[in-house]
């Protein structure tokens, strides 16, 4: 099953993104990011969510845990 810090989603789990952040933005998880990453935390917790994985993609200079695992 797709895991994002201890969030363990179903599997087959496809809400949209807005039903997700609406579900989820609360959680003690995402309250402990600072504001201005909270949003970018829920995009990649969305992706692994209805993905089961984390998307190679750079976000803001810094590395997804995907690119690093490629070093």
């Amino acid at each position: 099953m797709p895991e994002y810090r201890g969030i363990i989603f179903a599997e087959g789990y496809n809400k949209p993104f807005a039903e997700f952040k609406e579900e989820f933005a609360s959680t003690h998880i995402f309250k402990e990011i600072p504001s201005a990453e909270r949003e970018a935390e829920l995009i990649k917790a969305h992706k692994i969510a209805t993905n089961g994985n984390i998307s190679a993609t750079v976000r803001k200079g810094k590395e997804t845990e995907t690119e690093k695992a490629g070093d």
